[in-house]
Order: C-alpha cells, then structure tokens, then sequence
C-alpha cells in the first residue's frame, strides 16, 4: 500500500547550523579565496544560514521528516542544503560534478561540525552514479536541474530514479522555470525563450532552465503530492518560507485558479517548486 506522505510534527526542533570547527572554518575560507570566491558573500559562507532560513521547510514536517533518512544532495554545490539537511538528523551522501564544489562542500561540512553525517563525491557523469539501486529514501534537488544539458536531462533523471526507494521523494526547489521572460539566477531577460540549439551562440553560463512538465513527467511513475488539498503544501511551504502577506495573498489566489486543471502555483512561479513521490517501482521516465 501507499505509504501516507504526511507525517506527525517533529517534537525536537532542530538548532540553526553553526561554524563549531574553528580549523575547518579557516581551510574553507582558504579553499574559497584560491577558488576566486569571498567566503563572506553571504552565497558562500552563509549559504547554510539561508539554506536554513528557507529551503529547510520543504524537509522540516512539510510532508514528512528526514530524521534517520538516507538522503541524496544532488548538485550540492558549496554544500549549504546538505549541511541543513543533516542538521536536520538526515544522513547525506551530497555529489557534484565540479571538483571544485565538492572540496568546498566538504569543508562546509567540516566546519559545521557535520562531516559524520555528510559524505561528498565527486561524480563527474551523473548519469551512472556509483550508488546502489533504491540506495535513497530522499533526493534533493536544490537549484541544479536547470544546470543540466537538456539532451542529457532524461538519462539524469532515469539515474535519479534508479537509487531512490519505492516510494521515497523527489524535491525540486529553486529550479529555473523557462516559462517565464526572466531567467531568475542570471536575470537575463528572455533567455528562457531562445530555442535550446541557438542557445551556445550566447554568451554567459549555461543555465538551460526547464518545463515543468519535464520534470512532473520525466522521472517516471511519480505522483506530485504537491496538489494534494488543491496545492496547499506549496502555499504552506512559501507562507513558512517567509513570504509577505500580500504576495502569499496572490500566490494562493492562483493556486485556486489552477486547480481545476490539475496544477499548482509551483509549476508556473519563476523557480519551480515540486515535490514527488514514487509510485512503488517507479520506472524510467520520458525520454
């Protein structure tokens, strides 16, 4: 049977990561200069912080908890979702395919105090990685979709579905929506409009953004819990979120209109917000 994916509230909260490893903190600020980074852009250093601030809540009892849970950090970055994520009583294995990242991931673990709880990979081709099947109750998928090549992103989400469990979950936060004009990290206007063959003759990072019915569909046999109760997870998601009252206003009104046809407000917001869950086996996706 379908496992509910609601869950009881936790009844420990969780204390804000802190920078505990004095040492640590210091190689990370070395490795983040030698890389070209400051590690006092609050993109950096205090990414966790944010990290913490926002994204927590898509993992904090939203929908379940990720206490005990075995969980994928895909495209982890400089490691701020991994180190919330295992503050969180998660157990992380984070990758990416930037060796760059994963060193500074790394110390970010290590200067939160958390590398007992985060494992760091370098995996350069996403589409094999070298994880067991059914391997993650839990993937994370924080800002990187967008990142990947549009030829290459069904084998990546194929991959992605191979190691997560029967009915383990899918999170997407922060994912370029190429519905809209603006391209969100770059803030290029109409780039999410060039035709994906024209788009290496522009210069500027390869930010590819994507449909969001290339992600609904692409994993395989998937439900989007978040249009349970008419999208409401994702309304309680953005208002936890710290959303202003006006704009939760707006947001919730539009959820209503899209409702009957069978979508949510985080399928058309200029970041895609998206949680799935397998359907027992699953199976490939489109593609």
């Amino acid at each position: 049977m379908n496992p509910s994916p609601m869950s009881e509230p936790s009844q420990n909260a969780a204390t804000p990561p802190a920078v505990r490893d004095a040492d640590a903190d210091h190689r990370f600020r070395e490795s983040a200069r030698r890389h070209g980074w400051d590690p006092d852009d609050p993109w950096v250093g205090g990414y966790a912080t944010w990290e913490w601030r926002r994204s927590r809540h898509a993992y904090d009892d939203l929908f379940t908890s990720v206490r005990g849970k075995k969980v994928l950090e895909f495209g982890c970055h400089f490691g701020g979702t991994a180190v919330v994520l295992a503050t969180l009583g998660a157990e992380v294995t984070a990758l990416d395919v930037d060796p760059m990242y994963v060193e500074l991931a790394q110390l970010n673990a290590e200067r939160h105090g958390l590398s007992d709880r985060i494992r760091v990979h370098h995996v350069p081709d996403t589409t094999a990685m070298p994880f067991a099947d059914r391997e993650f109750e839990l993937v994370s998928c924080n800002s990187v979709l967008e990142y990947v090549p549009p030829e290459r992103l069904p084998a990546v989400q194929r991959e992605i579905d191979r190691v997560l469990a029967p009915w383990g979950f899918i999170v997407i936060l922060g994912t370029s929506n190429r519905l809209w004009p603006v391209e969100c990290h770059s803030r290029r206007i109409l780039m999410n409009y060039v035709p994906r063959l024209l788009r290496p003759l522009f210069p500027g990072r390869s930010i590819y953004s994507v449909f969001p019915w290339e992600l609904r569909r692409g994993f395989g046999d998937y439900v989007d819990i978040s249009q349970q109760d008419r999208g409401r997870l994702i309304v309680d998601l953005k208002a936890k979120m710290g959303l202003s009252r006006p704009r939760l206003m707006a947001f919730s009104a539009t959820n209503r209109l899209l409702g009957p046809l069978g979508m949510h407000v985080g399928c058309v917001s200029p970041t895609i917000t998206m949680v799935l869950q397998k359907r027992g086996e699953g199976g490939a996706g489109d593609g």
